[in-house]
């Protein structure tokens, strides 16, 4: 089941969906500590989502190099990957118009890395 949750940014800036339940919660609620998770895992994790607070358009989260992001290598040009320090993968999907710019969010697992 895929949970979507959207929050609406103030000035213009990129608005945060999740995908995935566990990536929603990591977000939202500062205890929670999912299972198989480093304390560094969640700290980048962290850091990627108040950067996307912060961006204004997506090429402002892009840039960032200590947010290790790289293209998904899907010839999509709205599509990218965070890498986490364990290897843990974050499937980015940028959506941009005039007047609206997200980022969503989507935990990859191993079965999805292989499609």
């Amino acid at each position: 089941m895929h949970v979507i949750s959207q929050w609406v940014m103030e000035n213009e800036r990129v608005e945060r969906e999740y995908l995935d339940e566990t990536l929603r919660r990591l977000a939202v609620e500062p205890e929670f500590h999912p299972k198989g998770w480093s304390a560094q895992e969640i700290a980048e994790f962290h850091r990627l989502v108040q950067c996307a607070r912060a961006a204004h358009v997506d090429t402002d989260l892009r840039n960032m190099r200590v947010l290790r992001i790289r293209s998904a290598g899907y010839g999509l040009p709205g599509k990218a990957q965070a890498v986490l320090s364990s290897g843990r993968l974050i499937d980015l999907t940028f959506k941009n118009s005039d007047s609206y710019g997200a980022v969503v969010f989507e935990l990859l697992t191993p079965e999805m890395e292989a499609k």
